[in-house]
C-alpha cells in the first residue's frame, strides 16, 4: 500500500492496473490497445507528411495572397493616374479666357501599368465617384514604392533561386545514381543502409518565402534537407557537384564557397545585380540534438 494519494490515483488510472483489473475482476473491461513501435512509426511518418503538406499549402496561400495584393496595389495606381489626368484636362477646360485654348498638348505620362487598350488618353463624360486621397494614403504610397524592389530585382532573384533550386536537384539525383552503383559492390544486407536519398527536398525560408523583400536585397535563403545530419564531407561533395549541374542548367558563371562553419553553400551572380543565394545544409535528426 502506498501512503501517497497522488501516486495511488495514478496507478489506478494506469494501463498496468486496469489490465490486471481485468484479467482478475472484470473480463468486460475495455482496454485501449497499446500500439506496436511499427505502427506507432507509420503514424508518425502519417502525421509528418500532413503537416509538411498543410505548410505548403500555407506557403501558397500566402505566395498567392501576396500577388493579389501587388496586383491589386498596381491597378489602384493606375486608376488613381486616370483620375489625375481627368481632373488635369477639368482644369484646362475650366480655364478663364486670356489663358491657352489651343489644341490639348500630349498627356502625362502613363500610370504604373501603362494604358489600358481602348481607354482613350483625354477621358470623357463624368467619373465615378471616388473617396479622395489623404495625405497619409499619398504617404504610405510613396513609403512602399520606395522600398519595393524593383522589377530588375524581383526578375534576377526568381531566376537565381529558380536555377539553384533545379541543379540541387539534379545534384541530388547524381548523389543517388552514384549511392545505388556502390549497391551493387556490397552485401544484400547493406543495401537498405544506402537506398535512401541523401538529399530530401529544398526549402524557401526567412522574406523569399514570405514574399517581403525590400530594394536593396541582394541576399536570399534556401535550406537543403539531409537524410542524414549533414557532415563536412556531403558539404564539400555537393559544393563539387554543383557548378558542373549549373552548367547543364545555364550558361551564365556562378561563384561558389563553402562555408563549413556554417554548414552552407554560398552561390552568387556574377552578372548585375548580383545576388547571392545562402544553401544551409540541415536533416531532421537535428531535432533529436
Amino acid at each position: 500500500r502506498s501512503s501517497d494519494l497522488n501516486a495511488k490515483e495514478m496507478h489506478l488510472k494506469g494501463r498496468r492496473h486496469r489490465l490486471q483489473y481485468k484479467k482478475k475482476v472484470n473480463p468486460e473491461l475495455q482496454v485501449e490497445v497499446k500500439p506496436s513501435i511499427r505502427a506507432r512509426k507509420i503514424q508518425e511518418e502519417k502525421m509528418r507528411k500532413q503537416m509538411q503538406k498543410e505548410e505548403y499549402w500555407r506557403r501558397r496561400e500566402e505566395e498567392e495572397r501576396w500577388r493579389m495584393e501587388m496586383r491589386r496595389y498596381e491597378e489602384d495606381m493606375y486608376w488613381r493616374r486616370m483620375e489625375e489626368e481627368q481632373h488635369h484636362w477639368d482644369d484646362r477646360r475650366r480655364m478663364p479666357d486670356g489663358f491657352h485654348h489651343g489644341p490639348p498638348g500630349p498627356p502625362g505620362p502613363p500610370g504604373l501599368l501603362g494604358v489600358r487598350p481602348g481607354m482613350p488618353l483625354q477621358p470623357q463624360g463624368p467619373v465615378p465617384p471616388r473617396r479622395p486621397d489623404s495625405s497619409d494614403d499619398r504617404y504610405v504610397m510613396t513609403k512602399h514604392a520606395a522600398i519595393y524592389p524593383t522589377e530588375e530585382e524581383l526578375q534576377a532573384v526568381q531566376k537565381i533561386v529558380s536555377i539553384t533550386e533545379r541543379a540541387l536537384k539534379l545534384v541530388s539525383d547524381s548523389m543517388t545514381e552514384q549511392d545505388k552503383n556502390k549497391s551493387k559492390e556490397v552485401d544484400d544486407d547493406k543495401k537498405e543502409l544506402i537506398k535512401d536519398r541523401a538529399l530530401k527536398g529544398v526549402l524557401r525560408v526567412g522574406v523569399l518565402a514570405k514574399g517581403l523583400l525590400l530594394r536593396g536585397d541582394r541576399n536570399v535563403n534556401l535550406v537543403l534537407l539531409c537524410a542524414e545530419k549533414p557532415t563536412k564531407e556531403l558539404l564539400c561533395n555537393i559544393a563539387e557537384y554543383l557548378p558542373k549541374h549549373l552548367a547543364v542548367i545555364s550558361p551564365e558563371k556562378y561563384e561558389i564557397k563553402c562555408d563549413v562553419p556554417e554548414a552552407a553553400i554560398l552561390l552568387s551572380s556574377c552578372v548585375e545585380p548580383k545576388m547571392q543565394v545562402t544553401i544551409t545544409l540541415t536533416s531532421p535528426d537535428r531535432k533529436s540534438t
